[in-house]
C-alpha cells in the first residue's frame, strides 16, 4: 500500500460504521433516494440552513422557531408537515434564505448514527448524483481520507447508494490518489459498472424496494439520478447542514 496515498473506502450501511476509523476523513452520506437529493435540491432553491432530526415530534417543534418542517414515514408526508421528502416539493424560489428541519424513515435517522461516530479533523458532506460533479471537485481538493457511508434502507445494503458510491470510487480513481482499505470499494465499483448503462432499468429490476413503487416514486427515482442537477455541498455543521458550494470549485 503507497503510504502516500489517502484512504478511499465504503461504508455499506451505517450497521458497520464503528468498522471505520474516521480520524482526518471525509465522511460522504449517500441516500440517493431521496434524502440526499431533496437536501441538495434545498439548497440549490437557497434554503439557509437544513437541521436533520431523527424524531419526528422534535421536527414538529422547530415549527415554532419559524421553521419550514419536512417529514415522511414510509414514503408518505407526515401530517402537519409542510413538506414530505420528495425533490419536487423543494424546488420553488420561497425556499431562499429559509431554514428547513427534516426528519425521514431512513436518511435522517442514518445522519444521526454516523455523526455520533465523526473523528478528529473529520467532516460529514451529502452526496448524490444531483450533485456529483462538485463533490468530486471538493473530495480531491479536501486532502483528506474519505469514507462513503451508504444509508442503506433500514439497516440493510441498498442497490441505489452502492451504485453512486461506486460512481464516485472510479471517477476518484483517475486521480491515483487513493489505496483501498477493505473489499467493499471493489465491491460498490464492480455493481456501479454493472448498472452504468442503464442505472434507472438496473435499480428497478434488482432493487427489492422499489420494484412495486415505480407507480409512486418513478418520477422521483429519475431525478434522484440525474446528474449535476445542483451545485450544493452540504457540510453538517454543529448539527445542521449549511451549504458550501463556494468551496468546491469549478
Amino acid at each position: 500500500m503507497d503510504k502516500d496515498k489517502r484512504i478511499l473506502d465504503v461504508c455499506l450501511t451505517p450497521a458497520l460504521i464503528e468498522n471505520f476509523d474516521t480520524d482526518d476523513t471525509i465522511m460522504v452520506i449517500i441516500d440517493v433516494v431521496r434524502a440526499s437529493s431533496t437536501i441538495c435540491t434545498a439548497f440549490y432553491y437557497g434554503a439557509d440552513e437544513i437541521i436533520p432530526v431523527a424524531d419526528k415530534e422534535k421536527a414538529l417543534s422547530y415549527k415554532q422557531e419559524g421553521y419550514l418542517i419536512a417529514g415522511e414515514r414510509n414514503g408518505e408526508k407526515l401530517e402537519g408537515f409542510d413538506m414530505g421528502n420528495s425533490p419536487f416539493e423543494f424546488m420553488s424560489p420561497d425556499l431562499e434564505a429559509k431554514k428547513i428541519a427534516i426528519t425521514t424513515t431512513n436518511g435522517t435517522q442514518n445522519i444521526e448514527k454516523v455523526s455520533k461516530h465523526l473523528g478528529k479533523n473529520s467532516e460529514i458532506v451529502i452526496g448524490a448524483f444531483v450533485n456529483h460533479k462538485v463533490l468530486l471537485n471538493y473530495l480531491r481538493n479536501a486532502g483528506k481520507n474519505i469514507l462513503l457511508v451508504c444509508s442503506g434502507w433500514k439497516g440493510n445494503v441498498s442497490i441505489e447508494d452502492t451504485i453512486f458510491a461506486g460512481k464516485l470510487i472510479e471517477d476518484l480513481n483517475r486521480f491515483n490518489q487513493y489505496n483501498y482499505s477493505s473489499d467493499a470499494a471493489n465491491h460498490a465499483r464492480l455493481i456501479y459498472n454493472q448498472a452504468k448503462e442503464d442505472i434507472f432499468g438496473f435499480i428497478m429490476d434488482q432493487s427489492m424496494r422499489f420494484r412495486d413503487k415505480i407507480s409512486l416514486l418513478g418520477n422521483d427515482i429519475r431525478y434522484c439520478l440525474k446528474e449535476d442537477a445542483t451545485n450544493a455541498i452540504p457540510v453538517l455543521v454543529e448539527g445542521k447542514f449549511i451549504n458550501k458550494q463556494e468551496a468546491a470549485g469549478n
